[in-house]
C-alpha cells in the first residue's frame, strides 16, 4: 500500500510539471544524436507541443541533444525537430522539444 501511494504521489508531481497535455500517438520517427549521421528508426508513443516519448532500445543519456524527423498522421514529414533527452526508461526516452513545432 505504501508503494502504491508513493507511486501515485510521484506521478501526480510529474503531471503537475507538464506544461502541455500529451496525446497518445503512434507515429514513425527517424532520429539521430545531434552531430551524428547515424539514424535510428523508432515510433513515438505520445506527443505534445512540448515534447514526445520515443520508443527505442538505444536511449541516449538525459541532456543529450537529438534531431528528429517525425511522420505526421496526415502523411507530412516534419524534419529537423530539435529536442533534448529529459529522461530515459527501459522502453525509450522522453524528449523535450528545444524549438517550437508548428503544424
Amino acid at each position: 500500500m505504501k508503494l502504491a501511494n508513493a507511486l501515485r504521489r510521484s506521478w501526480s508531481w510529474l503531471r503537475a510539471r507538464r506544461q502541455h497535455r500529451r496525446t497518445r500517438a503512434v507515429l514513425g520517427v527517424s532520429w539521430h544524436p545531434f552531430g551524428s549521421a547515424v539514424r535510428h528508426l523508432s515510433t513515438v508513443g505520445d506527443v505534445s507541443p512540448g515534447g514526445a516519448f520515443v520508443h527505442t532500445g538505444l536511449p541516449r543519456p538525459p541532456g543529450s541533444p537529438i534531431v528528429l524527423d517525425l511522420e505526421l498522421p496526415d502523411g507530412r514529414v516534419r524534419t529537423d525537430v530539435h529536442a533534448r533527452v529529459a529522461w530515459c526508461s527501459g522502453d525509450g526516452m522522453g524528449l523535450r522539444f528545444t524549438r517550437a513545432i508548428d503544424g
